[in-house]
């Protein structure tokens, strides 16, 4: 799940929040279930050169 936090964007997956550096435009997904692709970046950090909703890429998954 995508979130705001005090230090930007954080994605909660379970028990781990990570902060996510991007240059990417993510606030849409805010709230949402998304995939990331891009590199661990430090100990809590990702460097993502994606973002998606996760619901889409299920559907897409489906169709075929």
């Amino acid at each position: 799940m995508l979130g705001r936090g005090p230090r930007g964007l954080v994605l909660t997956t379970g028990d781990e929040l990570w902060i996510i550096n991007t240059d990417v435009d993510a606030t849409r997904y805010i709230g949402r279930r998304v995939i990331i692709e891009g590199a661990v970046a430090g100990l809590d950090r990702l460097k993502a050169d994606w973002i998606g909703a996760a619901e889409r890429a299920r559907r897409a998954r489906n169709v075929s």
